[in-house]
């Protein structure tokens, strides 16, 4: 064999290797290619199940303990029993709430509407501290009532925010109501100082006089009107014998005389308010009666009859019951609902705390 021979199959031996190693690195290649779709197919799958499963990625901080991951569900499982519970009490405490707050607010409602309502004792009293608490009672119940529904939303959502107002609020409601309370029993203990000496002088100096022009004198003949019928007296003090009593109108009260001077007067002795129903003329003294209003002390017996359509006792005695009676009512309304409230401000705090120190963030391995 030649040396041009010789040389001409050592070169295509030398390409046939050269393409044997082109072959080997392109199937290499393909190799290392399916390979890394399969893991990107792969990935793609485990994206799609986290995006299904309602738990997240795995967080940064991992435990290589086997002991210390199961210690740590077990406390997440605690954590969510507590959650769930105090969910479920703040719940409960809602609904119990909001009765009570309705409770309290149709208690400082009806002392505004009755007859003789917590606005007409001030001017008979001089004394503003009833009807300020009435309307401390009636704020503290609604805001109560109207919290309840605020706290049903918080606990819904489990709102750190919400949660946070609520019981807030709850402690504002607290402070607001403890001073109603106080100022309940303070009333009761400051409600006889001087009380007669302002009965006597409105009645005096205000009672019927000017009613259309004066705004003041009309909101003391009201009051002493409205008083008169309510509690079924006339006067100030005393009783049938007393002056003190139904006759303090035609010894003492400008009304009287006014009513004595003024052209195509009745007689009149007493005001209507003073009357139960079925004898007015009697009552005020425009007909003609053995006793009261047109006697008083007679020293013939005959003429001490009992007038049966006339209120004789006094006020007195009378205002200083029914004012004492809810004084008691709005004290114990006032200083049972803190008590509630205490408990909803610990409740929403707690669950307020769990909520804030347990974010929705899991782990799940991937």
């Amino acid at each position: 064999m030649s040396s041009a021979e010789e040389s001409t199959l050592k070169n295509a031996f030398d390409q046939d290797q050269w393409f044997q190693r082109i072959y080997e690195q392109l199937e290499t290649i393909t190799q290392n290619q399916a390979i890394i779709i399969q893991k990107m197919d792969k990935g793609f799958e485990n994206r799609k199940k986290m995006k299904k499963s309602p738990l997240r990625r795995k967080s940064s901080r991992t435990s290589r303990d086997t002991t210390d991951d199961y210690r740590t569900r077990s406390n997440r499982r605690t954590e969510d029993g507590c959650t769930t519970c105090l969910r479920g009490t703040l719940h409960c405490y809602n609904v119990c709430i909001l009765v009570i707050g309705c409770a309290a607010l149709g208690v400082g409602i009806f002392l505004l509407v009755t007859d003789f309502s917590a606005r007409k004792v001030t001017p008979i009293v001089g004394n503003q501290l009833y009807e300020v608490t009435t309307y401390l009672l009636i704020a503290g119940g609604g805001a109560v009532a109207l919290l309840a529904f605020c706290g049903c939303c918080g606990t819904i959502r489990e709102d750190k925010c919400v949660l946070s107002f609520y019981g807030t609020t709850l402690a504002i409601v607290f402070i607001l109501l403890g001073v109603a309370c106080g100022l309940a029993f303070f009333f009761r203990a400051v409600l006889t100082a001087n009380i007669k000496f302002r009965m006597r002088n409105s009645l005096t100096e205000s009672y019927g006089l000017d009613v259309r022009s004066n705004a003041q004198h009309r909101r003391v003949t009201e009051a002493w009107d409205a008083m008169q019928r309510r509690l079924k007296c006339c006067g100030v003090s005393g009783n049938v014998t007393s002056t003190d009593s139904w006759s303090f109108y035609n010894l003492n009260t400008m009304w009287y005389f006014k009513e004595r001077n003024k052209p195509g007067a009745t007689g009149l002795q007493v005001p209507e308010s003073c009357c139960a129903d079925g004898g007015i003329a009697l009552c005020t003294g425009q007909e003609y009666f053995k006793g009261a209003p047109n006697h008083l002390n007679h020293f013939n017996p005959d003429f001490r009859q009992r007038n049966p359509y006339l209120y004789t006792d006094g006020c007195y005695d009378k205002l200083v019951e029914y004012l004492d009676q809810y004084s008691i009512v709005i004290g114990l309304v006032a200083a049972v609902v803190p008590l509630f409230l205490i408990l909803g401000i610990i409740i929403s705090f707690c669950l307020c705390a769990r909520v804030a120190g347990n974010p929705n963030d899991d782990e799940v391995d991937v």
